[in-house]
Order: structure tokens, then C-alpha cells, then sequence
């Protein structure tokens, strides 16, 4: 299989030469090795091994980790120091010393910022209790998780102390053919290469592995059994519902966070053998593709930040082809933007519609907070054109942030969609209540926890004015409570049937 992929690729590649034979000549079969060194000389120093581990015998640190990500470093000598009698377990523990890779577990990665951030999967480092980023040439540093989202199956690592002249993957503009027609980028047929840093026992850790292949198909999950997007999420991943990249080459690093690169070095996809359930075929990877739905999520995650997945607020009816409305949750993005039953959504930002997968890819990967662009079918009309901000979808997947806003007097607060998703009976549609943003959480011992506590302890407080200005999502909220000495919430419990207005003064 993997010599017959390597044939099917110069094959390829002879191919695409106007006027030539189907046998690469010599010269065909040079350029392509001095572009594959190339490839090995760009590419190759931004390619990590990264070694997890998830034992327990770790010395605790001094103090408590500012987030659940801050997992730190271990200090070989001082752990002798403190231990002297216990030289095999320091071995052990030490991840910087290839020697006890085997020990633990590792993975691929990718560096993404020239400060220290490494793309890798999330499941890769999920329970992780110490991360070690050994990179080409001999160095390496231990790592934090700077953020992780489940979803995704993303994370981004900051290496405590990043090497001199760290050279970050450059991105390749991924566009597949169902979304690109003649233009995609990433297509059938495609040659590409896959570079991993793996570990062998035995040998030093100096360079990338890498092996030319070709992409083989593009592969989508059957689709849901159900269509309600306003119940909790059905998909826990994005391998549920968005593409993936099934390839070929001559030497399959089966592991997760191999890169995918083209010709030109530049990253494709991320590896990931959580794609297919039970494993595929033999000698063919998968790979999540790296197109703007992901590089979106990339980019919260580089910024060590939550990724808040799109919610419009709407049922399918599951008896009609397309995307076809049932009903549209009241105060909802959707609602706001006048979308009715039996409306038919055909396209989101100039891509199409046309199941469940494809609005959940769309809407998902837009952000709470975005505005898109619908086109909508009324009653087999012709599409019209409609602007929606989206809110946020409550999703039941874990995820990891490093940084997040201050919180005002101890208080967090979070999008009105995701109490209404929390509550049995959604906010209802009769309410007379402004829009707002909702209590997520109350630092223990706070000016904010006294105060709520004080007025009830129900868990369905709507804040929808700060010093009498509207917060109807959270980036309003903290930006009118930013740098006042006080502030004089508007609050409602919407749990209610005839909430009334109530006024909380912090501190």
C-alpha cells in the first residue's frame, strides 16, 4: 500500500506537466527531490514531538496554578535534591530526556507563533500533568496549555522557555471543491506531505520524518439522526460534522498531530486518530483540514481565549429536504432577524445549505457575536437576503482558557442564549424584558457573590443594564462596567413569569 501510494504520487506529478508521459523523467523525479529538501529546510524546524505525561508523583508546586492549563516545569537536580534516594523516578518524570519518552506518551504538534505556541490535538494532552515540546536540533521546552476546546479537538501549548529563533509553521489557504468549485486548493489527487518529529528509541531527536503521499478522499460523517439546534448539541466533535482529509503515503506516522503540508511547506491539516471510529484502512491517515472554519477557532485559541461557538435558534423540520424551519426559539438571533416557520435557509455567507452538518459547520464556526449573512426562501419564493448577529451555543464539551476578561466586582457574566438553553422552559416569548447577558459565575467571597446572594440564589438572573446602559452581550457589559469605581446592575429573574425589575450595586 505504501509503495503504491509513493507511485501513485510521482505519477501525479508527472501528470500535471503539459506534453509529458505518465513515467516521470529524471529531471521531473530532481526537481521534485530538491523541492522536497526544501520542504524538509522550511518546514521541518517548526515541527515538534510532544511528550505528555499524566502521572501523579510529580512534586506540587508551591502555590495554586492560576488557570487548570498552568502545569509547569520539573527541575531534575532540585527534585534529586529534595529526593536523593530516588533517581529512577526523576528519570521518569524528567520529559526533556528522550530516554523517558516510552514511559509516557506523545504526539505531533506544530509551532504557530514565533513566542512559543504549539498547535496540537486536545485529546492529546487532555489529563495531562506535565508537557514537554521537544523540537528539531536538540531543543525543547516544558509547556503549558495556554487554551484546548473539545469541540475542535484543538489546542494551543506556550512553552515556558522558547528557544531562540523559533520559526512558526506558515498556514496554507485550504479551500475544499464542495465550497470552492474550480478553485479549491485541497482536492482528490492532491500531493501532500506529512511531517511529524517521532521519537525511536535508540536514536537522537535532531530532524522531521517526513513521506510524500497524496490525499485520497474527503469524507464526511453520515449525517444526524436528529436536527434540533436548540437542544443540548448532539456533536461533541467537529469530526461529526465537518470534513475530513483521508490520505496516502509511503510511511504512515500513525499518530496524532502529524502536519500535512503541501509542496510549498505550508500547513494543510493536523493529523488525528480520533476522526474514524475503530481506525480506517491500512496505511491511510486522516486529518482534520485547516480552512477558515478552523483557522477561526485557531485564532481564539492562539489567544489563549474560549472558543464561543455560533447559536441562531432554530428546529429543522426533519420531514422536508434542505434546511427547512420547524420553529425559531423567541429572543433568538434568529427570531430577531425575522425568520419564521417554514422558512428555508439556502445559504450562509455565500456557502451553501443543504443539511443539518452543513448549518451547524456554518453557524457553529462563525462565533458568537459574528454577524452572517442568510439567504433565505419564503414559501418558494426567491432566496432574500438577511444580516444575523449570532449568540452563543451552550455546548456540553469541555474546554480550557488561560485568559479571560477581569471580572467586575467578582462577577463573570455570559450570552442570554445559553441561560435560555439552561432553562427547561427557554426565557419566554411573552416576557417584556430588554436584552442581556446572564450570571455565569461569582468569585467566592466576592462584592458580587454577597450581593446575589443576598437578592435570591436562583441560578436565572438577566443583567440587562450596567449605570443604565444596555448589555446585550457580554463584550457590552464589560466594556460599560470597564474602570468605574461603581456600578448599578439592572437585573431580572427570568425564571418568573412576571419578572420584575431589580437593581444590584457593586461593590
Amino acid at each position: 500500500m505504501r509503495f503504491f501510494a509513493g507511485c501513485l504520487a510521482l505519477a501525479a506529478l508527472a501528470a500535471l506537466i503539459p506534453g509529458r508521459a505518465a513515467e516521470p523523467t529524471k529531471d521531473d523525479l530532481l526537481r521534485l527531490e530538491q523541492q522536497l529538501k526544501t520542504l524538509h529546510e522550511t518546514a521541518g524546524p517548526s515541527v515538534a514531538c510532544v511528550v505528555v505525561s499524566r502521572s501523579e508523583k510529580y512534586p506540587k508546586p508551591a502555590k495554586a496554578p492560576e488557570h487548570p492549563g498552568q502545569l509547569g516545569g520539573f527541575d531534575r537536580q532540585a527534585f534529586l535534591k529534595a529526593e536523593p534516594g530516588k533517581a529512577d523516578l526523576a528519570r521518569h518524570l524528567d520529559l526533556s530526556d528522550p530516554v523517558s519518552i516510552p514511559d509516557h506518551g506523545y504526539a505531533g504538534g506544530v509551532v504557530i507563533d514565533p513566542a512559543g505556541l504549539v498547535l496540537v490535538n486536545a485529546h492529546s494532552v487532555d489529563g495531562a500533568t506535565k508537557i514537554y515540546v521537544h523540537l528539531p536540533g536538540g531543543k525543547g521546552s516544558y509547556a503549558d496549555i495556554h487554551a484546548a476546546d473539545v469541540r475542535s479537538d484543538l489546542a494551543v501549548l506556550k512553552l515556558l522557555t522558547p528557544p531562540e529563533g523559533l520559526k512558526p509553521i506558515r498556514l496554507a489557504t485550504v479551500r475544499l471543491p464542495e465550497d470552492a468549485g474550480g478553485k479549491a486548493t485541497v482536492f482528490p489527487g492532491k500531493l501532500v506531505v506529512p511531517m511529524a518529529h517521532p521519537y525511536a528509541g535508540g536514536f537522537a531527536m535532531n530532524r522531521p520524518a517526513a513521506a510524500l503521499g497524496s490525499v485520497t478522499n474527503i469524507q464526511r460523517r453520515l449525517g444526524a439522526r436528529t436536527r434540533i439546534l436548540t437542544a443540548p448539541p448532539v456533536h461533541r466533535s467537529v469530526y461529526n460534522y465537518s470534513p475530513v482529509l483521508a490520505y496516502d503515503a509511503r510511511a504512515n506516522l500513525g499518530y496524532s498531530g502529524v502536519a500535512l503540508l503541501n509542496l510549498d511547506g505550508q500547513l494543510i491539516g493536523l493529523s488525528t486518530t480520533t476522526a474514524v471510529e475503530g481506525g480506517g484502512e491500512n496505511g491511510v491517515g486522516y486529518a482534520v483540514p485547516l480552512d477558515e472554519n478552523l483557522r477561526r477557532i485557531v485564532d481564539v485559541l492562539r489567544r489563549g481565549e474560549e472558543v464561543e461557538y455560533g447559536f441562531l435558534g432554530v428546529a429543522l423540520n426533519e420531514e422536508v429536504p434542505g434546511v427547512t424551519l420547524k420553529s425559531v426559539t423567541p429572543r433568538s438571533p434568529a427570531a430577531l432577524a425575522g425568520l419564521q416557520p417554514t422558512d428555508r435557509i439556502v445559504r450562509i455567507n455565500d456557502h451553501r445549505a443543504n443539511t443539518y452538518e452543513d448549518l451547524l459547520l456554518r453557524v457553529g464556526s462563525a462565533l458568537a457575536g459574528t454577524k452572517v449573512r442568510l439567504a433565505v426562501s419564503r414559501r418558494g419564493q426567491d432566496p432574500w437576503g438577511v444580516d444575523v448577529t449570532l449568540a452563543k451555543f451552550k455546548s456540553d464539551t469541555s474546554f480550557l482558557a488561560s485568559v479571560r476578561p477581569a471580572p467586575v466586582f467578582g462577577l463573570w457574566v455570559d450570552y442570554e442564549s445559553v441561560l435560555a438553553m439552561t432553562l427547561t422552559d427557554g426565557i419566554r416569548a411573552g416576557l417584556d424584558v430588554p436584552a442581556g447577558v446572564t450570571v455565569r459565575e461569582l468569585v467566592p467571597d466576592s462584592p458580587a457573590a454577597a450581593r446575589f446572594r443576598a437578592i435570591g440564589e436562583t441560578k436565572s438572573w438577566l443583567i440587562t443594564h450596567v449605570n443604565g446602559t444596555p448589555t446585550p452581550s457580554p463584550a457590552d457589559f464589560y466594556q460599560a462596567a470597564k474602570g468605574i469605581q461603581s456600578v448599578k446592575l439592572t437585573v431580572y429573574d427570568v425564571s418568573l413569569d412576571n419578572p420584575r425589575a431589580r437593581e444590584v450595586t457593586l461593590p
